[in-house]
């Protein structure tokens, strides 16, 4: 327990680097044109698209049922708990049709290096990386703070013209759920912290995932429509 709380607040002032980003506050001012958003909404897919397969890859690699368990639900939940309807990505789709993109031509739009660059990376930690390096990066690295940044991207975007409370439902739902996420990641890491190693894998996955997080959002704010 004292490693991970002393994690959480080594992390903080990277953490923070991503939470008062330029773009995300462009977010939050809520100003930002269609075509700004359409723009966001495309790379960011990617990222979403892909998360079920982050969670996915590191499930496939955990040795034991234990371990394992809040990863499979955590997957159970981004597919609607059994209700295609209710999938993460389907409320994504939601999102994006709001801004007159089609889903299902997302393969013909350019996404950024940058945005290549944090999804590759995401993917080979969590299919190729010790398992525990792969749940330092999901999270540490990524859902101890998800909960505090959708609720940025969720209030900027409720101040959208071109976007109503359904629209929004994939920021929304997220923003609870994820808190629950990484209690239940931080729980299942407690039998490993007696070991530096293992610590050290760990701390790793979350260093590497919130670089890549930082590089995603650079990427959007220096190649932003004007």
């Amino acid at each position: 327990m004292m490693f991970i709380k002393k994690l959480e607040k080594e992390l903080r002032p990277e953490i923070d680097k991503i939470l008062y980003h330029p773009f995300l506050l462009r977010i939050a001012k809520g100003d930002m044109s269609h075509e700004q958003l359409q723009y966001f909404a495309i790379q960011y897919a990617d990222y979403c698209y892909h998360f079920p397969r982050f969670l996915a890859f590191t499930a496939g690699n955990i040795p034991d049922d234990i371990t394992r368990m809040p990863l499979i639900e955590n997957m159970w939940e981004e597919h609607g708990s059994g209700r295609y309807s209710r999938s993460h990505r389907q409320l994504y789709n939601k999102f994006l049709e709001a801004l007159d993109v089609d889903p299902k031509n997302l393969a013909n739009y350019q996404k950024l290096p940058d945005t290549q660059t944090c999804v590759q990376t995401m993917m080979d930690i969590c299919k190729n990386k010790h398992f525990l390096e792969s749940i330092g990066a999901l999270g540490p690295g990524t859902e101890f703070f998800t909960n505090d940044e959708y609720e940025i991207i969720f209030n900027g975007l409720e101040k959208s013209p071109y976007l109503t409370q359904r629209d929004l439902k994939f920021w929304k739902v997220h923003i609870s759920l994820d808190v629950e996420h990484y209690s239940e990641m931080v729980e299942i890491l407690y039998p490993y912290l007696k070991d530096e190693n293992n610590c050290n894998l760990i701390k790793a996955g979350a260093l590497k995932a919130i670089q890549m997080e930082q590089l995603f959002w650079s990427g959007l704010e220096r190649n932003i429509p004007v």
